[in-house]
């Protein structure tokens, strides 16, 4: 087992705890008319989404240095075809917080980070499965 298929376990939570605490945040604050926690959610899905980045990198160098991937190949194209999806989906988001100043844009907006909160729970699940049910990372 290489460094980084051991490392990506270690740091993948903290951008996943951002993106997940600042859809939460952001979106009840928009439904409670709360400025701070939807300005507290607004820089969590912000510094999550850049640290989205070297974990990404980290996994992928894990990947690659796996052996005998057989047996949770299926769990590993899952979690690493929504890890991408997360990314794109938040970066959908960025792009529309930043250039969609209508209405229906803050609309649009929040169903993104929605699904983006979605993408990060279910790629998480198929990581849990990695670590938990096959050992991935642990021997």
């Amino acid at each position: 087992m290489t460094f980084f298929a051991k490392l990506h376990p270690m740091i993948v939570h903290f951008p996943v705890g951002l993106l997940t605490s600042g859809v939460v945040f952001e979106i009840y604050g928009a439904l409670r008319n709360d400025e701070v926690a939807e300005t507290a959610g607004r820089f969590n899905i912000r510094f999550g989404f850049w640290c989205l980045f070297p974990v990404l990198l980290v996994g992928f160098l894990g990947m690659i240095s796996l052996e005998n991937t057989d047996k949770f190949s299926d769990f590993l194209s899952s979690h690493m075809k929504f890890a991408f999806v997360t990314a794109g989906v938040f970066i959908s988001a960025m792009l529309v917080a930043r250039y969609c100043r209508k209405p229906w844009g803050r609309i649009l907006y929040f169903l993104i980070i929605a699904v983006g909160a979605a993408c990060v729970l279910t790629t998480g699940y198929f990581g849990g499965e990695l670590v938990h049910r096959f050992g991935v990372s642990t021997q």
